[in-house]
């Protein structure tokens, strides 16, 4: 099921991926880290920028301070004008407005809007970070980005087409989850006003005891006529009355009791809902900014009938799959900065291109004192059409596994999705495929892989890397 190639040096001590990601967090914001970008441009003034800006193309830009410590202004060459943006940076996140700080580095920022237009920030900025305007201190710009064209638009829409699948199976999966806790919401609250009235109803027989207690008591205390058999009658009589207001008075704390815990299900269904709401109309958002993106792909000839039979397969795929599987994916939350598409997928890749790539992290890990273990990288497969290969690193070696997907609309039971080939943990996207393997190790899948899937192999600036297959693309850490 898989293969592995041969040995590289020396292993390391591991971290975990929340090491990894909280070293990340804490450090790709501040300028030390910045200062390895050729795009960064550090303390430089606006006519220092401006000046270099002269004659430069469309889609050319720089990074530099902001007058505010600890915000940055891009400039970027649009139109043969000089556009100055702001940059926030927050809590460790960063974005051009308080809404889209859905960045946890600059530099997956700017890798971001290399392949998605700034538009969506502004409709006037229709243009990607193509070109970074090298600064004078950079001698080389080994972590440039790809500087003598965009990327290839059959790749582009590679890349798009993965993120619009993951984004809409994401909106689709918390679509069922609030239909699902709105369902269940009007059922306890039927259920809580229903128990309310249970509950009011015992009060008032309480009520109705006590008066006749009190009622009897009155009639032995004040009728000095009454024999002794009709007196010992009352006193029996008090005495059921007293046992049946005690039995109503358990079923009453009983019925408070379950009031208060629907009481306190309800309050934990409403704080869920009123944080569901926002997210779906995000993703909704999301979903069509992306489709809006693909469509314009008018050269690549995507249509809307192939994005409906994405969202067709994907709605399909939800509809088998298990409330567990969907529960443990609502709960996964990965920076999408730096686990996007982007950062995992390559179209163009052989498997010798992705084990290379691979292997070249592995030695920059090793003499950074890092794990080697779970770098990874998704491509097509080249032997089987429509199914994919991972490439990952686990003690020394890189293996090869093949990503199975079936079409649920070509299933008789309508299940499918993508997934480790002859299992049955199918995934509705290939999104949630890396999400799930991100968390749980891959040795249910071969005990050899006892490690999930930690640094994708693409993260951080798309550059053209040489090595002995040639040039591709891939990342210089």
């Amino acid at each position: 099921m898989f293969e592995q190639s041969q040995h590289s040096s020396s292993i390391t001590p591991s971290l975990s991926d929340n090491s990894i990601s909280g070293m990340a967090n804490n450090s790709m914001l501040n300028s030390q880290t910045l200062e390895e970008y050729c795009w960064y441009w550090g303390a430089a003034t606006k006519e220092e920028i401006s000046a270099a800006m002269e004659n430069q193309q469309n889609g050319t830009f720089a990074v530099r301070d902001a007058s505010t410590k600890g915000q940055y202004t891009l400039t970027l060459r649009i139109d043969g004008t000089n556009k100055l943006i702001k940059i926030l940076v927050e809590n460790g996140r960063c974005g051009f407005t308080q809404d889209s700080m859905d960045f946890d580095s600059m530099a997956s920022l700017v890798q971001f809007y290399q392949t998605c237009s700034l538009r969506d920030f502004n409709e006037k900025l229709d243009t990607c970070l193509l070109y970074p305007l090298k600064s004078p201190q950079s001698l080389t710009c080994q972590n440039s980005m790809k500087s003598d064209s965009t990327i290839d638009p059959s790749y582009r829409v590679s890349l798009l087409k993965c993120t619009f699948e993951a984004i809409h199976a994401e909106y689709d999966r918390v679509s069922r989850r609030y239909d699902q806790l709105f369902n269940q919401q009007l059922a306890l609250n039927e259920e809580y006003n229903r128990k309310q009235r249970t509950e009011s109803a015992y009060a008032d027989a309480l009520k109705i005891f006590e008066r006749k207690i009190a009622e009897l008591k009155t009639t032995i205390s004040g009728e000095k006529d009454l024999n002794d058999r009709d007196r010992e009658s009352l006193t029996i009589n008090i005495e059921l009355q007293e046992e049946r207001m005690e039995e109503i008075g358990k079923a009453q704390n009983l019925m408070r009791a379950a009031i208060q815990n629907i009481g306190l299900s309800l309050q934990k269904i409403n704080e869920e809902l009123g944080r569901l709401k926002p997210l779906l109309l995000k993703l909704h958002k999301k979903c069509e900014k992306y489709r809006d993106k693909l469509l314009e792909m008018s050269k690549q000839k995507v249509t809307h009938a192939q994005l409906d039979r994405v969202v067709q397969s994907v709605s399909l795929a939800l509809d088998s799959e298990p409330s567990t599987l969907s529960t443990f994916l609502l709960r996964i939350s990965l920076p999408m900065s730096s686990w996007c598409c982007e950062c995992w997928l390559w179209h163009q890749a052989t498997k010798d291109e992705s084990i290379a790539l691979i292997r070249s992290l592995m030695n920059d890990f090793d003499n950074s004192n890092v794990s080697t273990d779970g770098i990874f990288l998704i491509r097509p497969s080249s032997s089987r059409i429509g199914f994919y290969a991972l490439e990952i690193s686990k003690d020394g070696n890189v293996h090869s596994c093949l990503i199975e997907y079936r079409d649920p609309r070509t299933t008789i039971d309508h299940s499918g999705g993508y997934g480790f080939a002859q299992t049955q943990m199918l995934f509705a996207s290939l999104m949630d495929f890396v999400r799930y393997y991100s968390a749980v190790p891959l040795k249910e899948h071969n005990s050899v892989l006892d490690t999930p899937l930690i640094t994708p192999a693409l993260t951080g600036n798309i550059v053209y890397c040489k090595c002995e297959f040639g040039i591709f693309f891939g990342t210089i850490r």
